[in-house]
């Protein structure tokens, strides 16, 4: 178990099998590199201007300035392959070779200067304990990558610290409490890399995991508005009935009529041929207009129904708050009047078919709150860069309870049966906010409620999200 459990720390590279991943890790790792290269220059840069001010020594300022030189180099060279498209999948082996560079260069001038100052080599553990965190940090190494880069770092101070002291006399050799120090600082740096590894991962799988639920919560949106819709067109159907009724009755009739007629005329005597053809042509007049209001009705019910279709389109607002007035009005008149007030305005880049759905789920809930003579006043107008759509009704108005919780979704349980609550807000909120708008409600109970969508004049800025 412990043994699965280690390669599994110091081996995740499975998780890079996931294309968004490994994108991701590529991502960090370039940046990796960037960061790499500006600090080996900003850190090589403070410490001879730190030199400068503290013992500016001619001997070992000169070998400081060659020292800084070699780094600064190391960090722009750094900074140009971070830039390499075609190197992004070698960062992080390029930022191991960018921190064994500046290793090299610290241990080999460490031991030079050690010829004037005594204590120079002393700084190698900090020296390297900068190199290997920075890089742990920076670059989303695996953890194996980072126990071979502490052994190679550790290995690049045995062997340069013991040739300087056999070949040039310089330093002290090799370190005992050194190579001890730089193998426990190598575990520690490993086991910071599986942590910050095994967070990159979490974060990346907790990302998809809200994109996923952000599909799923516009796919249950969107169920929802067609549920309603659905639900809209049956009621709709009863109170429409009347309205298709007379249309249909007056075109049969007329049909019927202009059949007699036209027989007649063909044995009426020449005195009422004039009177037939009078009649026949107020029969086809009649025809056409009833002909005109089916083609409306079954036009306006075509806007209204199509939920699922979410074409972006240039509208006037004030076609669909006509459209949705029309339709809801016949099964309102017995608890309420339709008043409508539309202004000019502008026209908008949006998905009317869903707008359609909000302003229908809107005015339906003003005309449930008021009683019987009760007035739901729709109005319009354009203010600034975007165009006010006011929704108001003289109704029973909601508490301050309501009006806090009135956009959160939530489940009701009443007589044993579970229903859903405020789904229908919530969904008209988001799709307005998907516009680019914003609702509005202002309500005093006993006194009625004012909803109010803005939505601005220049509209969606795309196609629609698939």
């Amino acid at each position: 178990m412990w043994k699965e459990r280690l390669s599994r720390w110091l081996l995740p590279g499975a998780a890079e099998d996931d294309p968004g991943f490994r994108e991701q890790i590529l991502r960090l790792g370039r940046l990796g590199l960037q960061v790499v290269g500006g600090v080996e220059i900003a850190v090589a840069a403070f410490m001879l201007l730190a030199r400068l001010f503290i013992s500016p020594e001619l001997p070992t300022f000169q070998l400081r300035v060659l020292q800084t030189a070699l780094s600064v180099l190391t960090g722009v060279i750094s900074l140009g392959l971070a830039r390499v498209p075609w190197l992004y999948r070698w960062c992080r082996a390029l930022a191991v070779a960018s921190g064994l560079v500046i290793a090299v260069d610290m241990v080999v001038f460490a031991m030079l200067l050690s010829r004037w100052e005594a204590h120079a080599d002393d700084l190698i553990p900090g020296q390297i304990t900068l190199i290997m965190f920075v890089g742990v940090v920076a670059i989303p190494f695996r953890p194996l990558q980072t126990l071979l880069f502490g052994f190679l770092t550790g290995g690049v101070y045995i062997s340069l610290a013991a040739y300087m002291q056999m070949v040039h006399g310089a330093g002290s050799g090799v370190n005992p409490i050194f190579v001890v120090f730089i193998f426990m600082l190598n575990l520690l740096a490993t086991g910071l890399t599986v942590v910050l590894y095994e967070q990159r991962r979490a974060s990346y799988e907790a990302h998809l995991a809200t994109l996923r639920a952000a599909e799923d919560l516009r796919q249950a949106e969107a169920r929802n508005l067609l549920s309603q819709n659905a639900a809209s067109v049956g009621r709709l159907a009863a109170a429409l009935s009347h309205e298709l009724n007379s249309p249909v009755g007056a075109l049969v009739s007329g049909v019927d009529t202009l059949l007699l007629l036209a027989a007649r005329q063909a044995t009426a005597p020449p005195r009422e041929q004039q009177r037939l053809v009078v009649l026949q042509a107020d029969l086809r007049r009649s025809v056409r207009e009833s002909v005109e209001r089916l083609k409306e009705l079954v036009a306006r019910m075509q806007r209204f129904t199509n939920l699922d279709k979410a074409e972006v389109q240039a509208v006037n607002i004030n076609d669909i708050v006509s459209d949705v007035a029309a339709l809801l009005e016949p099964g309102a008149r017995d608890k309420a009047r339709l008043d409508l007030d539309l202004h000019p305005v502008p026209q908008l880049v949006c998905r009317p078919q869903q707008l359609s759905a909000v302003f229908s789920s809107l005015v339906r809930n003003a005309i449930d709150a008021v009683n019987r003579d009760g007035r739901v006043a729709i109005s319009t107008r354009a203010r600034d860069s975007v165009v006010e759509v006011r929704i108001e009704d003289n109704g029973r108005g909601l508490s301050s309870q309501e009006l806090i919780t009135i956009f959160d979704p939530g489940f009701k349980v009443a007589r044993g049966r579970v229903s859903t609550g405020n789904w229908g807000m919530f969904s008209s909120r988001q799709i307005v906010r998907e516009h680019g708008g914003e609702i509005e409600i202002q309500s005093t109970p006993g006194a009625g409620t004012r909803v109010c969508v803005t939505l601005p004049v220049q509209g969606l800025p795309g196609p629609s999200p698939s």
